[in-house]
């Protein structure tokens, strides 16, 4: 009996991982954006600008890099898996708004209901506790795929 449950627990754990697994392979590799305000990834505030945002290898799918247009140095954030319920029309990053911030929450690409999840920064975290979560909005960003980016 304890044969037979060892392995239902073990294919139920490989059924789960190989869904997530096929989830982040469908994940976009680079996207372009122009973001009209200030945000936030991680714990670094970035200006308004035009943003690449790109996988850092294949061999690590859940890091990540964004690099402004103007800027030599790209900072790295960590990702998770994201699901949106209705597939988007086009390529767009979406910011939650806690009180007057924004925060780079998930990136989807167009046709695709399976994206990435930025993890919250500790400033993000904090304003939630202090009640600035009752201001949380969502807004979306369109942005423009590009495969072959340049560093």
């Amino acid at each position: 009996m304890r044969n037979l449950f060892f392995i239902v627990m073990t294919l139920a754990l490989l059924a789960i991982v190989g869904g997530e697994t096929s989830a982040c392979a469908q994940v976009i590799d680079s996207i372009e954006a122009d973001v009209p305000f200030d945000f936030t990834v991680r714990n670094q505030v970035m200006p308004a600008g035009h943003y690449i945002i790109k996988r850092l290898d294949d061999s690590r799918p859940g890091v990540m890099t964004i690099r402004g247009s103007d800027s030599h140095e790209a900072r790295i954030f960590l990702t998770g898996d994201a699901q949106i319920a209705k597939e988007p029309r086009h390529d767009e990053l979406i910011f939650d708004r806690v009180g007057d911030q924004y925060f780079l929450s998930r990136i989807f690409e167009v046709g695709n209901k399976y994206g990435v999840a930025v993890r919250k920064s500790r400033s993000e975290r904090k304003l939630e506790t202090e009640g600035a979560m009752l201001e949380r909005q969502t807004v979306a960003v369109p942005a423009r795929v590009s495969i072959n980016a340049k560093n």
